[in-house]
């Protein structure tokens, strides 16, 4: 689920807390806004002053005004101001307007944690500039740093200053996998945490993580862009996350992630390793839930960062093994590119037709976990496949385990790997908001073009008729 959009201001009473990940454009939720001053050529209250909140968990990394889209216009110059802020903790100064005495805005209105912009805007009394009403206004950064346990020397295998925890040690990456680590932690600030689930620092597989992350790294999955709110739902926050990095949170005692890359197998199960308990598997996915197309969505920064579709995804050899197109739509929220979200759509396609099973094992194959992959040797079945384990149950009395798995094609990566994505054509710009500006300021002006044509143009008495026609003319 979205809520709302990246593009438009978010005003409500009690507005929740965005949080963005990534690099791109966020329209920001309204903290306050008024209008003040004293009269200014016959104009009361000229001034309006508007502090707009991007993300929580700064400092982010950077944060640059957009008006429209684009960066600031000399045409503004004089009429609007900004003042920026990373969103420190504890924020040293609050946002200042450029004329001071915003009413309900001091000193002491400091927003510590939160990367934010104060819009100052002067009232044109000539009604060229924000003749058209204000235009969109955003900013564009690089935003929330993240802990990578590859930088961390306490982590196994890590190497560097990052410390779980510890904000000061976070840097700024647009990496899925770490971005869900860091969500998953939470993120604190005095002590409290503001952001994120808030499980423990053992209660995450960090390992897998790192590895997931080298994947994302390889694959070239580091367009990323997307904002999360809170209060929500925390956990489909994290879908939405690894989506993007192609892969699935799986909850157990320890949270870890199955992501979309070729794994080698840890072990052969044979008929010795498992139990006398019924098993089976189906010989393949119901009909109504395999598909052959797939048409990834995905933010697109050409398109003001709308979600748009791409290019449709098709399998031939699914197409005629199905008979007819079984059509699916992916929405990649946090991708902004469309190779990205046609490769992570095509994984989609692929595992919609893997097949699910529920393997019982004896107690030696509880070490096991979700995520890990086994090769499975059932003559009884007729398997030799290989399958990822998604799921363990581990029966307290016996210690036997249970496995719900899934297959794992392995000639699949090379195919989803070698897709190439095709982006919708990028829609005309038009106006821009001088342009619309100076329609709007000509539209309200007395028609004195209209006038200077006639003059030059009528050199003697005519009737109405006549000047109409020659003004068409």
């Amino acid at each position: 689920p979205v809520r709302g959009s990246v593009t438009q201001i978010q005003i409500a009473p009690d507005a929740l807390q965005p949080y963005c990940m990534g690099e791109g454009y966020f329209a920001g939720f309204l903290r306050h806004d008024v209008g003040y001053g004293a009269t200014l050529k016959k104009v009361p209250n000229p001034y309006r002053f508007m502090p707009i909140v991007y993300s929580g968990g700064g400092p982010v990394q950077s944060i640059s005004p957009r008006v429209d889209f684009a960066t600031v216009s000399s045409w503004y110059s004089g009429f609007l101001y900004t003042d920026t802020q990373l969103g420190a903790c504890p924020e040293p100064d609050a946002l200042s307007p450029q004329w001071p005495g915003a009413p309900g805005w001091s000193s002491a209105s400091k927003l510590s944690g939160q990367a934010a912009i104060g819009w100052s805007l002067k009232f044109d009394k000539d009604g060229k500039r924000f003749a058209n009403g204000i235009p969109p206004l955003g900013a564009y950064g690089q935003w929330v740093k993240v802990y990578d346990p590859r930088k961390d020397s306490t982590q196994p295998g890590g190497s560097g200053s990052h410390r779980l925890g510890n904000e000061a040690t976070y840097e700024y990456s647009a990496n899925p996998a770490l971005h869900a680590g860091t969500y998953a932690y939470g993120r604190y600030q005095n002590g409290k945490r503001t952001i994120g689930m808030g499980l423990p620092a053992d209660g995450i597989d960090w390992a897998v993580i790192a590895a997931w992350a080298n994947v994302c790294t390889a694959n070239g999955w580091n367009n990323f862009f997307g904002v999360v709110y809170e209060p929500g739902d925390r956990w489909a926050n994290l879908k939405d996350i690894c989506f993007a990095g192609g892969a699935e949170p799986v909850a157990g005692g320890k949270l870890t992630f199955k992501y979309s890359a070729p794994v080698v197998a840890l072990d052969t199960v044979t008929i010795d390793d498992l139990t006398e308990d019924n098993r089976s598997i189906t010989g393949m996915q119901p009909f109504r839930d395999r598909i052959n197309t797939v048409v990834p969505k995905y933010r697109s920064p050409n398109h003001n960062w709308e979600m748009v579709d791409g290019q449709p995804v098709v399998n031939a050899g699914f197409l005629a093994e199905d008979g007819e197109e079984k059509r699916d739509v992916w929405p990649f929220n946090f991708v902004t590119d469309v190779t990205q979200a046609t490769e992570l759509a095509a994984y989609r396609m692929f595992d919609s037709r893997e097949l699910p099973f529920t393997l019982p094992c004896k107690a030696h194959m509880r070490h096991y976990r979700p995520g890990e992959c086994l090769h499975i040797v059932d003559d009884e079945l007729g398997l030799d496949i290989t399958a990822i384990i998604l799921k363990r149950h581990i029966d307290p009395a016996t210690m036997k385990v249970t496995f719900e798995m899934i297959t794992e094609t392995v000639a699949k990566h090379a195919y989803c790997l070698g897709q190439t994505g095709i982006a919708p054509p990028t829609p005309a710009i038009g106006q821009t908001a001088q342009e619309r500006d100076e329609l709007a300021s000509a539209a309200t002006s007395e028609p004195r073009a209209a006038r200077q044509i006639v003059n030059s143009t009528v050199a003697y008495p005519v009737t109405t008729t006549q000047t109409a026609a020659s003004v068409v003319a």
